[in-house]
């Protein structure tokens, strides 16, 4: 492993939302996804704040419960984002079903060994009696949300604001046998967001189901914008809360990963979370469509002539501007390996690349910065792997194209005419009628008409 490489394994786990200053070292580096985790502290975080039931045997609650340990304070510190939920009676349609009720405690009190978050000790000083602070239908089937006070002290895996008393939250819905089961727990975690919200589904219908934390009106987003200017937006819809929570039936076909809450207006990162219980983090496929360069400097491709001051910064540059109008709720953000960078008859800098959200599919970008104005970005869609060229970007202002195809010779002409030198991998075509690039790769040569 390069020494660069290993500084960009170690700065997987920094919390930040902007790209940082060594960004160009980490994004040179060759792979791996930066994971921003909604300031998760290390990879595979989710499992601090997520516990995915299922597949781990049981572990006898008398190992684990110290009921028997002397008493200490019997309510949570200030700032406990659940302590609210241990006041007032059971809500919900369904807090008068006593066998409801006590199903979802009993199944509460045999979760804690199956839970990611019983190995940081969490469950072993409980205090008090659970309760079940909200119990409901919903369109995906009934669910639950309970919560029960923990003495949390210090642990090997365990990371905490402060010792002392504080409110555990498990959320329960129907399993496939229509049986109460726990799909995770969250506690006070420092620099974590805190899972309010989850998923519930029954016979392929799913609803989400939303905690009305204190504070501003609460939205919901379905997924993402990509506009043309680069920008990668929400749409957040204020959410009407009854009974301490929200209930929303979900279109046919919503992906959980699009799901995201927001304090409203929605423009900034979100503290709030819906519960992950997908694979670990460090398993999002890598979507790019060009990474894991052998070596440093592999992916900087020259596009133009006179270019060559653009190299260095080329990839920071790129990075950062397209970064600084992403999605700032993404869990993880897969920072372009290759830079294109080349200049434009009037002196505008352009630097090519892509930029993959989550799960999405990957998305390429022109940056181009101008001798005197703003930078712009221009946003070239999802690129084909299958075909001759997959990045082909026309540039405003009659500036011409940005194109790419890795380990390719491109060359243009226009109306027919002769070709011109050939570059490896990335080309700025400069504006003319009747515009083409020759690709020639792997062995067979492609005539693509720009348009």
């Amino acid at each position: 492993m390069t020494e660069t490489e290993l500084k960009q394994r170690l700065s997987a786990d920094v919390d930040t939302v902007e790209a940082p200053p060594d960004l160009l070292d980490r994004a040179r580096a060759g792979g791996a996804r930066r994971l921003r985790r909604r300031r998760f502290l290390a990879a595979g975080a989710v499992a601090l704040t997520s516990a995915v039931v299922g597949g781990v045997a049981v572990t006898a609650p008398g190992m684990f419960d110290h009921r028997s340990d002397p008493p200490v304070a019997s309510t949570p510190g200030t700032g406990d984002p659940y302590a609210f939920l241990m006041n007032g009676p059971t809500r919900g349609d369904l807090a008068g079903d006593t066998t409801y009720i006590r199903e979802v405690l009993a199944v509460w009190r045999s979760s804690h060994g199956k839970s990611i978050n019983h190995d940081r000790g969490i469950f072993n000083y409980m205090q008090g009696d659970a309760k079940v602070a909200w119990a409901g239908n919903t369109p995906g089937g009934r669910a639950a949300i309970v919560v029960e006070n923990s003495d949390l002290r210090n642990h090997s895996d365990v990371q905490l604001y402060h010792e002392g008393v504080a409110a555990l939250v498990g959320y329960v819905v129907d399993g496939k046998n229509g049986e109460p089961i726990v799909i995770g727990d969250d506690y006070p975690v420092p620099g974590s967001s805190q899972q309010t919200a989850f998923v519930a589904e029954k016979d392929g219908v799913k609803a989400l189901v939303v905690v009305q934390m204190p504070g501003k009106q609460i939205g919901l987003s379905l997924g993402r914008t990509y506009a043309d200017d680069g920008s990668v937006k929400r749409v957040y819809t204020p959410l009407t809360f009854h009974d301490r929570v929200a209930v929303v039936k979900l279109p046919a076909g919503q992906k959980d990963d699009d799901l995201r809450i927001n304090r409203m207006p929605g423009t900034g990162f979100s503290s709030l979370a819906v519960l992950y219980t997908g694979p670990p983090m460090t398993q999002t496929p890598d979507n790019r469509l060009w990474s894991g360069f052998a070596q440093e400097g592999d992916g900087l491709w020259a596009m133009s002539d006179g270019a060559d001051k653009l190299r260095t910064k080329a990839n920071e540059v790129f990075n950062d501007a397209v970064g600084k109008v992403s999605d700032p709720n993404a869990n993880s953000t897969a920072f372009s390996i290759w830079t294109g960078y080349g200049v434009t008859a009037d002196g505008t800098a352009v630097y090519l690349g892509e930029q993959a959200l989550d799960n999405d599919p990957t998305h390429v970008y022109a940056v181009l910065k101008p001798k005197t104005g703003k930078l712009r970005i221009v946003h070239g869609g999802v690129p084909d792997p299958s075909v001759a060229l997959p990045v082909a970007i026309k540039l405003p202002d009659d500036q011409g194209w940005a194109v790419a195809r890795k380990d390719a010779q491109l060359s243009f002409r226009y109306d027919g005419g002769t070709w011109s030198p050939a570059r490896s991998n990335a080309l700025l075509v400069p504006p003319g009628k009747q515009a083409e690039v020759k690709v020639e790769a792997d062995g067979r040569t492609d005539v693509v008409p720009l348009r």
